[in-house]
């Protein structure tokens, strides 16, 4: 099973929970290989990730992250500041791995691996990029990231990989041919280059494999409500089912949610799955974060807490469907404007 990794170096210990979250619950599967691209690892984290990866009997390889701006000769941005490019990764990983690795699971560090990933390990790609799952977004939203009505959007924080079909279609170059189309600006980053050019060409996994914040601080209905999410793929049942008994745990930033759980004070309803696997790491009595967060952001979450959730979802819907879309476009205006 080869399995790669992405993050800074201020990101390593938590990168760290996953990495032993992944290895405690698939120690029935041989031959882990991880593979860890990076910008700035120290020696020190590298030789403690190295370390903890040995004792289950799995290997890893660090591989230092390239500016692919300046290698590939073209314009990346991010729509906001605080989402790093390091998933443009995902995009050009067949130039960083060797030929004879034809399949990966690629995760992100801020998730907690709470099952085997044996059966999606093993499943059929046959005729697909890669398997993943629906991120459930709005019509307004889809017309954003260049999809169609046909197409599925997914989340990129779990992707499974089919290198042999990226390097027989040769999408590199589909991908940068379509980052210049589009003048290199894309909401949610290469997460929406990837669902734009694979379009009808990725596997639907079942919600369980990558468990979004939302869907434990949201019912059913209400996330239906806040999202208005078109042609969502999963059923009420479903997504029960998914918020009990999660594979995978994508701790993503939440409105709802004061704090991720390697902060302070982190009320994230599944706290406790990071803390548990936090305490088998060597960072296990490294005190968690302090919240830097700004005043009015502190408030504004103690705003959100003691509204009724029926008003917070309606305002947040307001918002989110009309006003942040609003802004995205403004971003890209000036964006491209900055070109000229």
């Amino acid at each position: 099973m080869n399995i790669v990794y992405h993050s800074s170096d201020g990101f390593a210990d938590i990168t760290g929970v996953s990495i032993v979250s992944l290895l405690e619950n698939n120690k029935q599967t041989e031959d882990i290989s991880l593979f860890y691209i990076s910008k700035d690892l120290t020696n020190e984290n590298k030789l403690i990730i190295k370390n903890l990866v040995n004792e289950y009997g799995a290997t890893i390889e660090f591989i230092d992250m390239p500016n692919w701006s300046e290698k590939f000769n073209v314009q990346l941005s991010t729509t906001l500041k605080r989402w790093l490019g390091y998933g443009y990764n995902r995009l050009f990983i067949t130039e960083l791995l060797p030929e004879n690795i034809k399949r990966v699971i690629y995760l992100d560090s801020d998730t907690v691996i709470e099952g085997s990933l044996k059966e999606i390990w093993e499943m059929d790609l046959d005729g697909y990029y890669e398997a993943a799952v629906d991120d459930c977004l709005s019509k307004k939203y889809r017309k954003m990231v260049h999809l169609s009505n046909e197409g599925t959007y997914c989340n990129s924080g779990m992707l499974v990989l089919n290198l042999e079909k990226f390097r027989q279609d040769n999408v590199i170059q589909v991908f940068l041919d379509f980052i210049n189309l589009h003048k290199g600006f894309f909401v949610y980053n290469e997460q929406t280059i990837l669902n734009s050019v694979f379009e009808n060409k990725i596997k639907i996994l079942p919600l369980k494999y990558n468990v979004y914040t939302l869907v434990y601080a949201l019912e059913y209905e209400q996330l239906m409500k806040l999202r208005m999410p078109y042609n969502y793929s999963y059923s009420k049942d479903e997504y029960e089912q998914a918020k009990a008994n999660p594979v995978l745990t994508h701790y993503t930033g939440c409105f709802l949610v004061n704090q991720r759980p390697w902060v302070e004070g982190s009320r994230h309803p599944h706290v406790s799955a990071y803390l548990k696997y936090k305490d088998m790491t060597p960072w296990a009595n490294k005190p968690l974060r302090k919240d830097t967060r700004s005043k009015f952001d502190i408030i504004c979450s103690s705003v959100v807490t003691c509204l009724p959730r029926g008003v917070v979802i309606a305002v947040a819907g307001m918002l989110y469907n009309n006003l942040r879309p609003f802004l995205f476009k403004a971003r890209e205006r000036k964006h491209l404007k900055g070109l000229k």
